[in-house]
């Protein structure tokens, strides 16, 4: 009897604890059921968020193209319907070579690569920010001599003022010649404060539509009337352009100098550089446009990759050593 209550009594634990065990089991796999399913719910709602961000991204990225579209609009004054604007990227192309007669030059430096001053290279957006408007051809004798002085100085030539300090470059209108001038006389009689938004925008769009000697005109007078707005470097360079679309390499030059020197902080700074180069080039000056290329590579090394191709490309045309 004392033997069966004694096997009795260690019977019932162990039972309890057997039964125990079986319900301790269902609810691991209970538990284990439920934290499966709430990683599959987290790796959806992460696929969820994945996709959100794809479509996120694709947004911005239409609505910076949206963007970008409407400010390259804004640039070319809303007159084409194309995405053209100031930026837009070079055509690569050698420059023209010199016919006849020989340059009148004042004596530039030795290499430009090793001159003193700092340029302060600004920012310039994708691409060279120029065409090649011009064909190969002579060129015609522009109104003095080209003084690339202002090159060895660091980049210190001093803006001309209405005070008289410093000569306007050719297409500029000063102040002792701005009232002998119709168009500039028409343009202050119609309105003495002027837009120069829109001063820039239509002398643009007459450089857009091979209208050059009126764009020419245009930036220069926008530069006499706004000699210190933002977009100044930039008609400064496009007044270059329309010389060099004309094949007047050396007002050319003079006026990329001038865009090189006085506008340092330009986003054509690279571009003024480089069309120097090919100006000095068209006019026969070879030594003086390798020392020009030279600078801009060694000055320049984050230029946007279109300019350097470029600089590099007439570099080996021109034979420089």
């Amino acid at each position: 009897m004392v033997i069966a209550a004694g096997l009795a009594a260690f019977s019932a634990p162990a039972a309890a604890q057997l039964f125990g065990g079986g319900k301790s089991d269902a609810e691991t796999n209970v538990r284990l059921n439920d934290v499966e399913d709430n990683m599959r719910r987290l790796t959806g709602q992460v696929e969820e968020l994945s996709n959100q961000i794809r479509v996120l991204q694709d947004q911005i990225r239409r609505m910076q193209e949206d963007n970008e579209y409407r400010l390259q609009q804004l640039e070319a004054g809303g007159g084409g319907t194309g995405k053209r604007s100031d930026a837009a990227p070079a055509t690569t192309g050698s420059a023209p070579q010199a016919q006849g007669g020989s340059a009148q030059l004042g004596a530039p430096p030795s290499t430009l690569g090793t001159l003193d001053g700092s340029y302060g290279a600004a920012g310039a957006p994708e691409g060279s920010g120029d065409a090649e408007f011009g064909q190969a051809g002579g060129y015609e004798n522009g109104s003095g001599p080209l003084d690339l002085s202002a090159l060895a100085r660091g980049g210190e030539a001093t803006r001309g003022t209405d005070g008289g300090e410093g000569a306007a470059p050719p297409g500029v209108r000063g102040a002792e010649n701005a009232g002998s001038d119709p168009i500039g006389n028409q343009v202050a009689a119609a309105d003495p404060l002027g837009d120069p938004r829109v001063a820039y925008d239509d002398a643009y769009r007459l450089m857009l539509s091979g209208d050059y000697p009126a764009a020419q005109a245009g930036f220069g007078l926008f530069l006499t009337d706004f000699p210190d707005h933002e977009l100044a470097g930039n008609a400064q360079f496009w007044l270059g352009e329309t010389y060099y679309a004309q094949r007047r390499y050396r007002d050319a030059a003079d006026a990329f100098l001038k865009s090189y020197t006085d506008y340092p902080g330009s986003s054509k700074v690279t571009d003024s550089l480089l069309k120097l180069g090919l100006s000095l080039k068209g006019i026969g000056e070879r030594d003086a446009a390798c020392a020009t290329f030279s600078e801009l590579l060694s000055k320049y090394p984050s230029a946007p990759a279109a300019v350097r191709s470029e600089a590099q490309a007439e570099q080996q045309r021109a034979g420089c050593s």
